[in-house]
C-alpha cells in the first residue's frame, strides 16, 4: 500500500469514528516517504478530553482497528499523554488526516509548541551530553 492509499484509508477510518477524536495525524517514515515495506504506520490522535489512566487498553484497541482498516502494523500515540518532543515531531512532520475542531487543534498546537520551545535548550543540552557519553562529538 503506497502513502496516498494509506492516507486515504486512515482518513476514511477516522472520519467514520465519532468517539472523541479531535484530530489525527500520520507521522514517521510513511509520512516522510521513507518507509520500508516492513515499516509500521505511525498515527497520532488528539482526544477531546483528558484520557483515563487505563488509556493503554483503549489505545491498543484503536490501534488494532486501524491495523485492520489499512492492513499494516500501526503504532498509535495519544498526544494528550505524549512527551513534548514527540508532539513536536508529529506537528512538524505529520500529515493532518482529520480535524473535527479547528479551535481545539490550534489551542493544542500553540500550547505544545510553546512547551517545546521552552524546553528546547534543556533537550539540546541532554542530547549533546548523551552523544558525548556514546562517543559522538
Amino acid at each position: 500500500m503506497d502513502t496516498r492509499s494509506i492516507v486515504d484509508a486512515l482518513r476514511g477510518y477516522f472520519e467514520s469514528r465519532p468517539d472523541g477524536i479531535v484530530c489525527a495525524w500520520l507521522f514517521g517514515s510513511v509520512a516522510r516517504g521513507s518507509a520500508r515495506p516492513d515499516s509500521d504506520v505511525d498515527v497520532a490522535v488528539l482526544l477531546d478530553r483528558e484520557p483515563p489512566e487505563t488509556l493503554e487498553g483503549s489505545a491498543a484497541a484503536m490501534a488494532g482497528d486501524v491495523e485492520a482498516a489499512i492492513g499494516r502494523p500501526v503504532d498509535l500515540v495519544v498526544l494528550n499523554r505524549a512527551p513534548v518532543d514527540l508532539i513536536h515531531r508529529v506537528l512538524r512532520d505529520g500529515v493532518l488526516l482529520v480535524e473535527r475542531d479547528r479551535n481545539a487543534r490550534v489551542r493544542f498546537e500553540v500550547r505544545a509548541r510553546n512547551e517545546f520551545f521552552d524546553l528546547k535548550p534543556h533537550l539540546d543540552r541532554y542530547r549533546r551530553a548523551a552523544e558525548r557519553a556514546h562517543g559522538r562529538p
